[in-house]
């Protein structure tokens, strides 16, 4: 190899974005991500109330998760937007369902009634960097009670 295929093989390497925790720029995706997603969980818990809809609950998640990322990195880059929003869908699994439960809209489900286990599971990214949060609870006698 000579001289210059060095030289141009080493600017290729040293043009290459680093994408590890070293970089600022992806340490705050990483964080404005998990603060997106905690303040869906929290939203979540203090909607897991006796009469509760799944399909409601899956879907306010979401509209939390799509109006916060609205908000942040709108600027495009090399003329294209940075993608974000939902990197896991929120999952509302009650009761003896394990996991991973989204229900279509046309599912007919019964709502929340207390003492059901509820687990929540959902996901953010921004830029294609993940936060995703899990959390379980018991329903409470009312929105009054601790969950």
């Amino acid at each position: 190899m000579s001289s210059d295929e060095e030289s141009i093989g080493s600017d290729a390497e040293s043009a290459e974005e680093v994408t590890d925790l070293s970089n600022s720029d992806v340490c705050t995706k990483y964080q404005e991500a998990s603060k997106i997603v905690n303040l869906a969980l929290q939203g979540l818990i203090t909607q897991c109330i006796p009469g509760a809809k799944i399909i409601d609950l899956c879907q306010f998640g979401t509209t939390v998760i799509d109006a916060a990322t609205s908000k942040l990195y709108n600027k495009k880059v090399n003329g294209q937007p940075i993608e974000k929003g939902v990197a896991f869908p929120v999952c509302i699994s009650v009761n003896d369902v394990i996991c991973n439960h989204s229900p279509l809209a046309s599912e007919e489900l019964e709502p929340l009634k207390e003492g059901d286990i509820v687990k929540i599971d959902l996901g953010c990214h921004i830029d294609g960097y993940i936060s995703v949060a899990a959390h379980t609870l018991i329903v409470p006698a009312g929105p009054d009670s601790p969950p």
